[in-house]
């Protein structure tokens, strides 16, 4: 008997059960691209010889990059339907060109968008922020910075990335018409982590600051003063 068992669990499989598991492997990719994608990139990253590295961003490129494109605009879109009491003046699309995906917006008279490049391999490799030579209405100082804020929200480990970016990248640019400063520590209107506004206000120069910008400041510089006018808190 003990024979018997062997030679049946080294039988072959057949071809249907090779397909039932090629395709359970492939809905496990996708879904990992979709919900975990920092951990699938750590995976790929850590992959330790490089036609393996090679080969899974091949297989990513081609067969599941533009499906989790495709979910990644659909999502952004929603959280934008979703929230768009936050930013009541502005309206708001996601839309894809090539590689770019381009979040479209219309205060009023004005028309604006802001691009994220989205590489092939994507979501091994994170989409990038595409900083604008030109804006209109708003200084493309002030919107480089929050581009820039956007680089490790889009690296994180949370799903959605697109869509947390582009959600506070149309809150912002609502609140830059609202006459709402940015941070003078971290240069942004949103914190990163908490999606807090400025609200620390310098009693003496009225300069306002996130709190977590602020205590981080006060703990590297071992002293509790304004950033700016340097008087005390």
């Amino acid at each position: 008997s003990s024979s018997s068992s062997s030679s049946s669990s080294s039988r072959p499989l057949s071809r249907t059960m090779e397909a039932d598991l090629v395709e359970m492997a492939a809905r496990l990719m996708l879904l990992s691209a979709r919900t975990l994608p920092a951990a699938l990139r750590k995976f790929w990253e850590r992959l330790p010889r490089q036609r393996d590295r090679k080969f899974v961003a091949q297989l990513v490129s081609r067969s599941f990059s533009p499906p989790v494109a495709r979910m990644e605009v659909a999502a952004a879109q929603a959280m934008l339907d979703d929230q768009q009491d936050e930013f009541p003046d502005i309206r708001a699309t996601v839309v894809k060109r090539a590689d770019l995906l381009v979040l479209m917006m219309q205060r009023d008279e004005h028309k604006m968008e802001l691009q994220l490049t989205l590489p092939k391999e994507f979501p091994l490799l994170v989409a990038n922020p595409k900083i604008p030579e030109k804006m209109v209405a708003i200084p493309v100082p002030r919107v480089k910075n929050w581009m820039r804020q956007a680089k490790p929200v889009l690296a994180g480990r949370h799903p959605c990335v697109i869509g947390r970016t582009m959600t506070t990248l149309a809150k912002s640019v609502s609140l830059y018409f609202d006459g709402v400063e940015d941070c003078p520590i971290c240069y942004s209107l949103l914190h990163v982590a908490t999606q807090t506004l400025p609200k620390k206000a310098c009693p003496t120069c009225k300069k306002k600051f996130h709190n977590e910008c602020l205590y981080r400041w006060w703990k590297s510089s071992a002293k509790t003063t304004c950033p700016l006018c340097n008087q005390p808190f």
